[in-house]
């Protein structure tokens, strides 16, 4: 009798033993296959969006009739290139007000934000009260900073250059850390997605292999309690951890 006891809760926990490897073995499969490609996407979407100024210009070149809220939105990349054009231009010897004028006509995009800013200088406006008047709302935070550090500098002082390039450095940092969030998140919605589906394929493994375990679960009302306690805990967490990941802000 003690012999047959002893056998059943070793099988027991055999049986536990061999699902709970084979749980792991299943997770590590999953890890070692999704995380290559995952890898490699969001290198392959660092890299598109580094390169973005490039293609920005050329689509610009190519077609040179753009809508104004598309042109409105300029890249943090290119307000960078901007500002530094700016600080070189200064450096060289040229006022702050025509540096300005002369980086905005370079620009091969007849929508450039500061297209009308230089236009206010050319009748005579000082820079930091035509950054003022042309101000929009559909400005990004990226210009918004970029024009108030305009409109600082262009008090004078022998530190309008340093300014202008600390600032492009800084958009470029934040920039950075803009994309790292995003790397990051996919990180964060692919171990939710992981974690919510792996217990379901678990839990349809041990009905169907185990029928013990099956007529627990689904025929008592504590395994259907463990079932339901299960499945609302997995939503809970998946619909948490989303709106963690987009309302994630730098």
């Amino acid at each position: 009798m003690i012999c047959a006891v002893f056998n059943t809760a070793f099988n027991t926990a055999l049986k536990v033993l061999v699902l709970f490897v084979g749980t792991l073995s299943f997770a590590g499969a999953c890890a070692l296959l999704i995380a290559p490609p995952l890898t490699k996407h969001w290198s392959r979407r660092w890299l598109r969006v580094r390169l973005g100024t490039t293609l920005h210009k050329a689509t610009a070149i190519t077609s040179p009739t753009t809508s104004t809220t598309t042109s409105i939105l300029q890249t943090p990349l290119a307000i960078t290139d901007f500002l530094d054009a700016i600080a070189r231009d200064v450096r060289s010897g040229f006022s702050l007000a025509s540096s300005f004028v002369q980086c905005s006509d370079q620009q091969s995009d007849d929508n450039h934000w500061s297209q009308p800013v230089a236009q206010q200088c050319l009748r005579g406006v000082v820079l930091a009260d035509a950054l003022v008047e042309c101000a929009l709302p559909t400005w990004t935070p990226e210009i918004r900073f970029a024009s108030r550090t305009l409109a600082v500098a262009s008090a004078g002082g022998a530190g309008v250059a340093p300014a202008l390039e600390h600032s492009a450095s800084v958009l470029r940092e934040q920039q950075a850390l803009m994309l790292d969030r995003d790397v990051q998140a996919a990180q964060a919605q692919l171990s939710t997605k992981v974690l919510t589906w792996l217990p379901i394929a678990v839990f349809a493994w041990i009905a169907i292999t185990d029928p013990i375990a099956r007529m627990f679960l689904l025929s008592t009302p504590v395994g259907m309690c463990c079932v339901a306690t299960g499945i609302t805990l997995n939503v809970s967490g998946r619909k948490w951890m989303s709106h963690v990941v987009d309302n994630i802000s730098v």
